[in-house]
């Protein structure tokens, strides 16, 4: 036996055995516990209210309109360290809407959940999404205004740019219900008109409530809102003043505006019916354009356009001659009788100069001859005529006066049929002739 201790290989042998034997005195732990143990010291818990998170869906072109349940019962297992240090918002459910389109789905939740810890159960272990799909409409843009311009302004209609339509994308229930879309400017005391300002648009239902999920394209707008002085829209008169020039005549007009717009204070515009414009008619001698300022007085401010175009038709005179045409005596005081004595006939011939289609269309009821014996007693006394004319047409000749005699009238042998047949009553005009 001593030999074989003394033999190399033997004490090679009985060192590795004490080598192993002080290793396992060493790494001894009486605490530890065995492998089929270890499951028995994991724990569970239950978590109450876990979010679930929905993902993947196409955003653009559908919407989730509801997710239910949005929070879920989950309980889980892992060792007492794993459970104190994970964090609540680690505990993660989610839905996958990858795959899904319009409608009502139910579909499975998905775990995400601690390192070290897993789930036992959770209540419900589904849920249910609607989804609907998006839609676009086209809306045009209104804008209001709020508050009041300073005193004597007016707001005039919001100009959009770069123009005032938009797209909306809203699921369709939604869209069906949207009334209007547009924003709100104050022009509290403003003075000058608003220039490039920018606004957000929104869309709004029949009740002035807004849809904040709504998309819009574009977003935001450019607003120019006027700000002027009151206004008002009234016809334009053309008024001839001086005659043509011998053998020149006017066959038409036609100005460029019908209507013009007058600024001002707004009495004064209460008062104003028309604005004139003034045609010289000695500066006319072809036809053509011209261009005649419009008048205001103030306190009217601004009359818009400034200056109206007219487009005139000058034509070669000719002369047409009316004869025995009426006279109508007016203005003749009460219990006075007047008589025409020259011409005997009592009626007047009148030369009339105009454009010749103008003169073709001339009937003598187109003319009326008045002489005015407003303010006159009994007398004999030589009258001026007055002739109204057609538009574009002058007199050129003719009768220019009569002499009527006026007596007091009889009332014992005078009738209103005698008096009508002597010309003593005439239908009444205005001194001028107009």
């Amino acid at each position: 036996m001593d030999r074989w201790l003394n033999h190399p290989t033997a004490s090679k042998l009985v060192a590795l055995g004490l080598a192993l034997l002080m290793w396992a005195v060493v790494h001894f732990d009486p605490d530890e516990p065995s492998p089929n143990n270890v499951t028995s010291l994991n724990e569970t818990k239950v978590i109450d209210d876990v979010i679930v998170q929905a993902y993947g869906m196409d955003e653009k072109n559908y919407v989730l309109l509801s997710l239910e349940p949005q929070k879920v019962k989950l309980t889980v297992r892992g060792t007492r360290s794993a459970l104190a240090s994970a964090q609540p918002n680690e505990y993660r459910l989610k839905v996958d809407l990858r795959t899904v389109g319009e409608g009502q789905h139910t579909l499975p939740l998905v775990e995400d959940l601690p390192p070290g810890i897993t789930s036992v159960s959770m209540s419900p272990s589904t849920v249910v999404v609607d989804i609907e799909a998006l839609q676009i409409k086209e809306f045009e843009v209104a804008i209001q205004t709020q508050g009041a311009p300073a005193k004597g302004y007016k707001v005039g209609t919001p100009i959009l740019m770069p123009g005032n339509r938009v797209h909306v994308k809203l699921p369709k229930s939604q869209l069906e219900k949207v009334d209007r879309v547009g924003a709100t400017i104050s022009v509290e005391g403003e003075k000058e008109t608003i220039k490039n300002k920018s606004v957000k648009l929104a869309a709004y239902d029949k009740d002035g409530n807004p849809f904040p999920e709504a998309v819009i394209d574009p977003a935001v707008l450019e607003v120019e809102v006027p700000i002027t002085n009151p206004f008002k829209t009234v016809p334009l008169q053309l008024k001839l003043v001086g005659h043509m020039k011998p053998g020149l005549s006017i066959a038409s007009f036609k100005p460029d505006v019908e209507q013009v717009t007058v600024y001002g204070p707004q009495e004064a515009l209460d008062t104003i019916e028309f604005v004139e414009a003034n045609i010289q008619l000695d500066a006319l001698t072809a036809s053509g354009k011209v261009t005649v300022p419009l008048i205001i007085a103030p306190p009217l401010i601004e009359v818009s356009p400034a200056k109206a175009e007219v487009t005139v038709e000058v034509l070669l005179s000719a002369t047409r001659t009316l004869e025995g045409l009426p006279i109508t005596l007016s203005g003749l005081g009460e219990g006075l009788k007047a008589t025409i004595t020259d011409p005997a006939a009592g009626k007047a011939d009148i030369s009339i100069q105009g454009a010749p289609a103008l003169l073709d269309r001339l009937s003598p009821g187109d003319v009326d001859v008045i002489a005015d014996l407003s303010g006159r007693g009994p007398g004999i006394y030589t009258i001026p005529l007055i002739v109204n004319l057609e538009k574009f047409m002058e007199l050129a000749g003719g009768t220019q006066n009569i002499t009527v005699e006026i007596v007091d009238a009889a009332p014992a042998s005078t009738s209103p049929d005698e008096g009508n047949a002597n010309g003593s009553e005439g239908t009444p005009v205005d001194e001028s002739g107009q």
